[in-house]
């Protein structure tokens, strides 16, 4: 019966210890920086097809040029987020949350300066949310490479929050 507890000890030990491997050493990434992601992306998915819209359909030039900003500005990050993400293996939503298409439906709906004061008002809206989950990422974030994309586009985020208030102040 010895003989017999000693193996299954050892097998019972490898298996305790295998399970509480670090995951960030072997590529995943924990909960917090996979959510982190995963909200980084359906904001930019969000900021592009608000900003497509803004685009085509703003009644000012200002908040035309705005939303064109946006397009180019967040399909840049997304290009480098989806970069990381490969790297990360993190699968990133190809289209926006269904809350964010239920906004993005309610602006196509709108036309005029009732557009634009929407419009920029979801924006100011949009980058305070999104700053948030840039600014809890730098803090609680665990890996350094998803933290430092973090960090990184705080700058640009809090132009596009600057812009779209002046803007949303000017409408109104």
């Amino acid at each position: 019966m010895k003989k017999l507890l000693l193996p299954l000890g050892i097998v019972s030990l490898f298996f305790v210890a295998s399970s509480c491997t670090d995951h960030d050493s072997d590529g995943m990434l924990n909960q917090t920086d996979r959510d982190f992601m995963m909200k980084a992306a359906d904001a930019n998915l969000f900021e592009i097809k608000a900003g497509e819209l803004a685009s085509g359909k703003a009644a000012a030039d200002s908040v035309r040029h705005y939303g064109h900003h946006m397009v180019t500005d967040h399909s840049m990050a997304t290009v480098e987020l989806k970069s990381l993400a490969e790297k990360k293996m993190v699968t990133l939503p190809e289209n926006v949350s269904a809350a964010k298409q239920m906004k993005l439906d309610s602006l196509a709906m709108l036309t005029g300066m009732r557009f634009d004061s929407v419009y920029m008002a979801m924006m100011v809206i949009s980058h305070v949310e999104t700053i948030d989950q840039f600014n809890l990422e730098t803090t609680l974030g665990h890996d350094p490479e998803v933290k430092s994309f973090a960090a990184g586009k705080l700058p640009v985020l809090h132009h596009h929050l600057e812009e779209a208030i002046r803007l949303k102040e000017w409408l109104w």
